[in-house]
């Protein structure tokens, strides 16, 4: 179940669209086997319009298997002269994406073969870029460590042949399909997880995005969204801050989890079925991963837009987000408190909003940042600048200046004058 109350008119349409796209469930998925096939890492190919580049699989007659790819993200073999052997049987597993939430969406999927197989393999092999080695380590470790596959586990940054390559099928296709088995990768990580009788449980967590947004330069506004949470009785956690297992123990363990949008929220994948989550919307766009997500887990979710979006910008930022009108109804209907004075004020508003602008200059200047599929929600983008450019309207005009050297320019000068002589 959805609430998108709290959601822009145009935006909440398009959650609707997205919930209402065919999304069914493979019960079965494919496995390719082959000897002598070789596993190449990533290579990035300019220009081709995939996300991450090429790599994958490819036979012993250098053919590539197109199972071992994700459409749009990773695609197509290339040419390889003398790649290293290795005598052995492996499970192909592979892009070792570094990004907590591209990880757990994309990395792990194949992962339901070493839930079902009992035949005897040696390694359960991922790539990374090509030529790059690092050290696996934190949750990512530990994700390995719950599963069981750790000490089979082997990462190779060179095109590497072995005698035989194991190659299950993805079950997770993002807005395409889904197979059961997915979910059981999570399920089996958290029925693995031996609770620390230290970790206490609270009813109501925040995932917080504010331990990871200090100094970043991107994310403005964070401490208003903590502020509120905490005064309403959620434990607020930065999730990158905790051991994967208390991570997992908070999500399972809680009637209620609220999240910032982002890597945070695809966390829900640990989750039980049935779960009560709010998401509070950096974005102007809805996440296509996290719909899936909810659909799997069947959650119940409330969304809340709770940004200032004013500008086309990536997926990184700037973004700022606060205690807006969306918010504030979200907030009445529910009964809880406001934020404190400070943080649902005027001033750390604007406080805010010269951090995003001088952000916003420093990354793109004068330019207008354009992706490729804003152009499919135009009419979202015009309703979330129409939406917030009241906040901040003065400043948008002209009539008040955004940054110090403003101060000592011709126009903001004139501007001021007028103020004062609108006032005598």
């Amino acid at each position: 179940m959805i609430n998108d109350r709290y959601l822009r008119p145009k935006k909440a349409q398009w959650l609707k669209r997205m919930y209402n796209t065919p999304f069914p469930v493979r019960e079965e998925l494919e496995v390719w086997r082959g000897e002598q096939a070789t596993i190449l890492p990533l290579r990035e190919i300019p220009g081709e319009g995939v996300l991450f580049g090429r790599g994958g699989v490819v036979d012993r007659e250098g053919q590539y298997v197109p199972l071992s790819g994700i459409e749009t993200r990773i695609m197509g073999g290339y040419p390889v002269e003398k790649p290293a052997f290795r005598d052995e049987k492996v499970v192909y597993c592979g892009y070792l994406v570094n990004h907590w939430g591209h990880f757990l969406v994309e990395a792990v999927t194949r992962l339901w073969y070493a839930l079902e197989t009992e035949e005897p393999v040696d390694k359960y092999v991922f790539f990374l870029e090509e030529g790059v080695q690092r050290e696996i380590k934190g949750n990512y470790k530990a994700f390995f460590q719950l599963l069981k596959i750790w000490d089979k586990l082997e990462i190779i940054h060179e095109p590497t042949t072995y005698r035989e390559v194991i190659v299950p099928e993805i079950a997770f296709q993002c807005m395409k399909w889904y197979s059961p088995k997915f979910l059981r990768i999570f399920d089996a990580i958290a029925e693995n997880v031996v609770p620390d009788p230290s970790w206490e449980q609270p009813e109501k967590i925040f995932f917080t995005r504010s331990h990871f947004a200090k100094g970043n330069h991107f994310d403005f506004g964070m401490e208003c969204l903590d502020n509120h949470f905490q005064r309403n009785g959620f434990r607020v956690v930065a999730p990158e801050t905790l051991s994967l297992g208390q991570m997992i123990a908070y999500i399972r363990g809680a009637k209620e989890v609220a999240t910032i949008s982002g890597s945070g929220h695809h966390n829900m994948l640990f989750a039980r079925n049935g779960q009560n989550l709010t998401i509070l919307e950096r974005f102007v766009i809805n996440d296509d991963h996290q719909v899936g997500i909810n659909q799997m887990r069947q959650l119940n979710v409330t969304y809340v837009d709770a940004n200032y979006h004013l500008y086309t910008v990536d997926t990184v930022g700037p973004l700022m987000v606060g205690y807006n009108h969306w918010l504030e109804q979200y907030t009445r209907d529910r009964g809880m408190l406001p934020p404190e004075p400070y943080y649902a004020s005027d001033k750390f508003r604007v406080r805010c909003f010269r951090q995003y602008m001088d952000s916003y200059r420093d990354n793109y200047r004068f330019r207008w940042h354009m992706e490729h599929w804003y152009p499919e929600i135009a009419d979202s983008l015009y309703e979330a600048y129409q939406d917030n450019y009241p906040y901040f309207k003065d400043y948008l005009d002209g009539n008040r200046p955004i940054f110090p050297e403003h101060y000592f320019q011709l126009h903001y000068f004139k501007q001021f004058v007028k103020r004062l002589i609108g006032r005598a």
